[in-house]
């Protein structure tokens, strides 16, 4: 019984995802979580805390308790292609795009016809080569040539967020 609460409780989480809702779909995560923490005889599904973590990292701060909680579930299940895009959209949230792209590619590693993947690196878009290939992309010379190429936007804002490494599978 438990079991099928749980569940309606998630379906309900993604829904609320689905429309924005981060916090309605919060709550339903965290109720579908706690409600498959009461069944003894089963753990926790992994991609229950998935979607918490990512619905956490979304509607609040409290980044590095979303990246505890992805990068955990990843670990468990590292074949499922939907946490590694939880994953990366938290990394996307804490403001790290090297991260967020390489779980999203492992993702599509696991899954290449993933759309939500392919959108999410689609949405990333594609970094040109630098300027002088032989430098690498943060020296001096790439920077100022770089900015000179792509038409002197101005000095970007640093970038708000943790920098964690994911080191798991």
């Amino acid at each position: 019984m438990v079991n099928l609460v749980s569940q309606k409780s998630f379906r309900k989480g993604l829904d609320a995802a689905a429309r924005g809702e981060f916090l309605e779909a919060l709550a339903y995560f965290e109720a579908s979580v706690r409600l498959a923490r009461r069944q003894e005889e089963a753990a926790v599904p992994m991609r229950y805390l998935s979607y918490y973590g990512w619905c956490l990292a979304m509607s609040s701060d409290r980044l590095h308790e979303a990246l505890t909680v992805c990068e955990a579930a990843v670990r468990a299940q590292f074949y499922d292609p939907d946490l590694r895009l939880n994953l990366g959209r938290v990394y996307l949230r804490a403001g790290d795009r090297g991260l967020a792209f390489g779980a999203f590619v492992a993702g599509l590693t696991l899954n290449p016809g993933h759309p939500q993947l392919r959108s999410e690196i689609r949405r990333l878009g594609i970094r040109r080569h630098p300027v002088v290939r032989f430098l690498a992309r943060s020296h001096p010379v790439n920077r100022i040539l770089g900015r000179w190429r792509g038409g002197w936007r101005g000095t970007r804002p640093a970038r708000p967020g943790i920098r964690v490494r994911f080191t798991g599978g």
